[in-house]
């Protein structure tokens, strides 16, 4: 037994959610183990150093974006498309630096955002019932009942893609010098996941594939296997907070993630909903910092906001994502916590993905080419940006 196989059933017991499955597990092992024996895509340096930097952010000196695809394409890691996205993260971070006046830290939802918690395990494409798309990881978007079954093999190209990405992005063996653009991604498929794990020299465990995982809303459980993962890595971590989330369980989160309460160590990034955040926020503020949690609390204004077009599909407002980042910053204020930053779903691409107001929600698309949740355009984004006050 490898020494990632002794850690998976040593401490990831919990019942992991969410997860495909895969029709061939001979393939599976085979994936698993050349994944073990790759290259690692980060540096335990490089991930101390955005540990410091995020303490920094908990002590309300720095201010963080993380910001990128809802689900990466894999033709889209090429220098041009890298570079474009990072230019993006860069404006973003430039304008609220000035609105602050405090330096920014770059967070990519980058090299690695390429599996989805779904709600459903199918869905129908032009009156076709089609396995869902779980994110180029798993299967592929295309509407083919045979290119839809999960095939482990994708997560060797994946490993590719964020590898090649990582990267494009200036990471790599040369330590002395740091990008400006971290990687993050949802810690979602475990298989690749825990293949990525390495023990490091004085026994912690490094997640390998990004510099800063986090969990979702739906794989949050205290007893899930996400959380379980989560709380062996040494990387800094984060958690969705849901408007579901009650004191109890957050607090139970936190002791499970934070033990130690060390600044930097976890971010909390809450999706509460426009509506909901000012109500249901503050006491959960209030009470982490009772604890002693020293977290960052980001602002994710996109995952609560979802509404429908009048054809149906999903949108987001632009003016309720504004309201929601700009009442989470007075819903963490009367909680006496400190507004870390953003997380956002954008893309540099001209899309109408998101409309700015409800009056535009009976116009037609003219550009979606979002795999799952609608991104906000680079003009959207710069706009929700400056509604975060310094």
């Amino acid at each position: 037994m490898t020494s990632v196989q002794q850690f998976a059933t040593d401490l990831v017991t919990g019942t992991a959610l969410h997860q495909p499955t895969w029709d061939d597990p001979q393939a599976l092992a085979l994936v698993k183990a050349r994944l073990q024996a790759a290259e690692p895509l980060v540096s335990p340096i490089d991930v101390a150093r955005l540990r410091e930097q995020l303490a920094s952010a908990a002590a309300g000196e720095v201010t963080v974006i993380q910001a990128g695809d809802c689900a990466e394409d894999w033709s889209e890691t090429t220098p041009g498309h890298i570079a474009r996205k990072k230019e993006l993260l860069d404006a973003i971070a430039d304008t609220m630096e000035r609105e602050t006046g405090r330096p920014v830290l770059r967070v990519g939802r980058i090299a690695g955002q390429y599996a989805k918690p779904r709600s459903t395990d199918v869905e129908t494409v032009a009156g076709v019932e089609l396995p869902v798309f779980r994110g180029h990881m798993v299967n592929s978007p295309k509407p083919d009942a045979k290119l839809r079954t999960p095939d482990p093999w994708r997560m060797l190209t994946g490993y590719r893609a964020a590898y090649d990405t990582t990267r494009l992005l200036g990471w790599g063996t040369d330590t002395s010098r740091t990008s400006g653009t971290w990687t993050s991604h949802e810690m979602l498929l475990l298989d690749y996941e825990l293949a990525m794990v390495r023990q490091q020299t004085d026994g912690g465990h490094l997640l390998t594939s990004t510099h800063w995982p986090w969990i979702g809303d739906r794989t949050r459980q205290v007893a899930g296997a996400h959380v379980d993962l989560l709380s062996a890595l040494t990387n800094p971590v984060a958690c969705k907070v849901g408007p579901t989330m009650t004191t109890g369980e957050l607090l139970a989160l936190c002791e499970r993630l934070d033990p130690r309460r060390k600044p930097g160590r976890l971010t909390l990034i809450s999706r509460m909903g426009a509506e909901a955040v000012l109500d249901r926020l503050p006491v959960l503020v209030s009470a982490v910092r009772a604890a002693g949690h020293p977290v960052v609390w980001l602002c994710d204004p996109m995952h609560g906001n979802t509404v429908r077009r009048t054809d149906g599909s999903k949108t987001r407002l632009v003016e309720t994502v504004v309201r929601e980042v700009q009442r989470f910053q007075n819903a963490v204020d009367s909680g006496n916590g400190v507004p870390g930053g953003l997380h956002l779903e954008t893309t540099p691409e001209d899309v109408t993905e998101c409309v700015d107001a409800e009056h535009h929600l009976d116009q037609p698309w003219t550009s979606y080419t979002s795999f799952c949740d609608p991104r906000l355009n680079p003009r959207q984004a710069l706009t929700v940006a400056a509604a975060w006050r310094g």
